[in-house]
């Protein structure tokens, strides 16, 4: 992984230096995604920057990598994992000079185009300048795990990078919040690519593509997940057997590197399978990486350390405390460029820092497995919200929520308050949202501390309706649970797990996290495996469990799903909070970004601070939000001093 940067500018003129000097700055602007080396082209109409981490073909992979034959250019963040593969078949028709999955791309362009992006299989963010037709190609990977900004500029031209900041740094794009992008994400927990918290700065959706030409920018999508697919109909041994196959291969293929790949190890089915198949193909030298807390409530390391110790690998574990979240949040929101509403992706901040000051820069990680298994509480609740709302008025169909839900009060457990909360939108299960109501209803209430005037200017701004607007009609024809994993990914998965608790929080400390469960055979393969495979009942990942039978320890086979959270009152307003808090959460600071009422903020915090208070989530979710958003502000619309560059790092070449 990477990072990327560059814009488009009018050919000739003299205006190369001063695309030489933007450019530079863009390039430092995200060094700690790419700290091994800095580089810059500045070519006649375009120019092109890239920080490399080095992973693969140490010595030869530099970028920007050019063809000499055609002076086709390409800057490229993340992996093609099947580039030995794909490398075979291009040997007889280009010519290579490297090793680098890189050069690849190079070569399958010029062979097959930009439909080249559909024999990939791994994780990209690329920009390639063909000069043949002055036309900038950019690709994104299927599932959005690398991410690429851009936005148009005056006079018809256009920037790119691997974080919104590196526009800003180039100086050709104002930073300023978008209000829309905002309140989706209030709502929603990221904004609807392609929008973003920034006006003018746009995300290339997931498994797009664009061309962007005599100044005018076209996107179009080469893939997407379909989970409408017929079930399959083989017996559930060799689906169980096929599933295997698919996770060996994707897992060998993510320990391709010229350095090593250790693994998180969370103490959850996911990463512990994952661990298991690493090590049994790295032949017992697996290194693993653990979050731990010092608050019991969050704590997971008993069965991160049964894992461990079962498979032998080399296990480290950093703690956390809510002073340490509370210190981590600045940088958080600075490599995540969007608010947020819990304060989960702090620990992984950290876990990068300690996993790179161990020598590493390379991990696998278990996302994905719950989207494409049906392991999320949201799916069984839409199997019994979907149940209940065959008949409506029934006392006793709601009750099967608490098997879902076991620390629902005596209160909730009354119908009519079940009712109330799980109860909206039984008029309609057929809907195409009918599965996130719930969830969007419950962050949706973050509304309420809106201030008068911003909630004003986006009265208009319906999250959930531009969220399913951007859904494909056959869609709205799926199953219940299709139509639920594929708004999760959408949503969910791509616009938070994969961004800002993922890619953001590692690249931050410049290490690359690879996910074989969002490998496209996986995905494809889970798509055709029928429901009562992957949720049997209320049994989650039903079919994953079989298969880890025997490779896991049994008390992770029977444990009940933890969902993974931190602390987010005590690190923001308890007694280790730290003085970034008090300052930007007091009132005139609320006021002065003017999204949320400095009131109803004052009131909140004041809440959450008195001794033994209630923390509800939805409570500590508006404290996060209201927080993040006067992080973003401060970050991002505080005039600062540009980046400094490394010019001995950085290599200006003009042509």
């Amino acid at each position: 992984m990477c990072g990327i940067a560059g814009f488009t500018y009018p050919a000739g003129g003299g205006a190369g230096a001063e695309a030489g000097e933007r450019l530079v700055r863009m390039t430092a602007s995200i060094r700690h995604r790419g700290p091994d080396a800095q580089r810059a082209l500045v070519l006649n109409g375009v120019a092109l920057g890239h920080t490399r981490l080095s992973i693969v073909d140490l010595e030869g992979g530099h970028q920007p990598m050019r063809d000499a034959a055609t002076g086709l250019t390409v800057v490229f963040n993340g992996e093609i994992f099947n580039h030995v593969e794909l490398r075979e078949q291009l040997a007889g028709r280009y010519a290579f000079r490297t090793r680098s999955d890189t050069e690849v791309i190079l070569a399958a362009f010029l062979t097959w185009g930009i439909d080249c992006v559909r024999r990939f299989e791994g994780q990209w963010a690329f920009a390639l300048w063909d000069p043949r037709d002055a036309t900038l190609w950019m690709s994104r990977d299927r599932v959005g795990i690398c991410p690429l900004y851009y936005a148009e500029l005056p006079g018809g031209q256009l920037a790119f990078g691997s974080e919104a900041k590196a526009l800003f740094a180039s100086g050709l794009v104002r930073p300023a919040l978008d209000a829309r992008g905002l309140k989706q994400t209030f709502q929603l927990w990221s904004p609807v690519t392609p929008r973003t918290s920034f006006e003018g700065v746009r995300l290339l959706p997931p498994a797009h593509s664009a061309r962007f030409r005599a100044g005018v920018l076209e996107t179009f999508r080469y893939w997407d997940l379909d989970f409408g697919v017929e079930p399959s109909t083989a017996s559930d041994a060799r689906i169980q057997e096929e599933l295997g196959e698919a996770l060996e291969r994707a897992v060998r293929l993510r320990l391709r590197a010229d350095v090593p790949v250790a693994a998180y190890l969370s103490g959850g089915l996911d990463s512990s399978l994952l661990c298991a198949l690493a090590q049994g193909q790295l032949g017992g030298t697996l290194r693993t990486f653990s979050v731990g807390f010092a608050h019991a409530r969050f704590d997971e390391r008993e069965h991160q350390a049964a894992v461990a110790g079962e498979l032998r690998t080399e296990h480290r574990v950093v703690e956390m405390r809510d002073g340490d979240i509370g210190t981590l949040v600045p940088g958080v929101i600075f490599h995540a460029e969007q608010a947020m509403m819990r304060s989960a992706p702090a620990p992984f901040l950290r876990l990068s820092e300690w996993v790179r000051q161990n020598g590493i820069r390379v991990v696998l990680t278990g996302e994905g497995s719950d989207e494409m298994f049906l392991g999320y509480d949201l799916f069984k609740e839409t199997k019994v919200r979907q149940f209940w709302a065959r008949h409506p008025a029934s006392k006793w169909r709601p009750l099967l929520l608490r098997r879902l839900y076991p620390t629902l009060s005596v209160s909730q457990q009354n119908v009519e308050l079940l009712r109330e909360f799980f109860g909206m939108g039984l008029e309609d299960p057929g809907s195409l949202g009918f599965s996130h109501l719930v969830r969007w209803a419950n962050s949706g209430r973050i509304s309420r501390f809106l201030a008068p005037d911003f909630a004003a200017s986006v009265a208009d701004e319906e999250p959930t309706a531009s969220v399913l607007s951007t859904v494909p009609a056959h869609v709205a024809r799926w199953r219940p649970l299709a139509r639920a994993q594929y708004l999760e990914a959408k949503t969910l998965l791509s616009g938070y797990l994969l961004s800002a608790q993922g890619d953001r929080m590692l690249l931050g400390n410049a290490v690359e996290g690879r996910f074989p469960f969002l490998d496209t055979s996986v995905m494809e393969l889970a798509a055709r495996i029928p429901e009562r495979m992957r949720l049997k009942g209320l049994d989650e990942k039903h079919v994953l469990k079989r298969y880890a039978k025997g490779r896991v320890p049994a008390s992770i086979l029977e444990r009940s799903k933890f969902p993974y959270r931190a602390p987010i009152a005590g690190a923001l307003v308890g007694p280790e909070a730290p003085a970034w808090a008090r300052e930007l959460l007091a009132p005139e600071a609320v006021a002065k970004v003017g999204v949320f009422d400095a009131r109803k903020a004052e009131r909140l915090v004041a809440k959450l601070r008195a001794p033994n208070a209630a923390e509800s989530e939805a409570d500590t979710m508006a404290l996060f939000a209201i927080a993040s958003t006067q992080l973003l502000a401060h970050h991002f619309l505080t005039p600062r001093a540009p980046p400094q560059a490394d010019l001995d790092a950085v290599v200006l070449e003009a042509a």
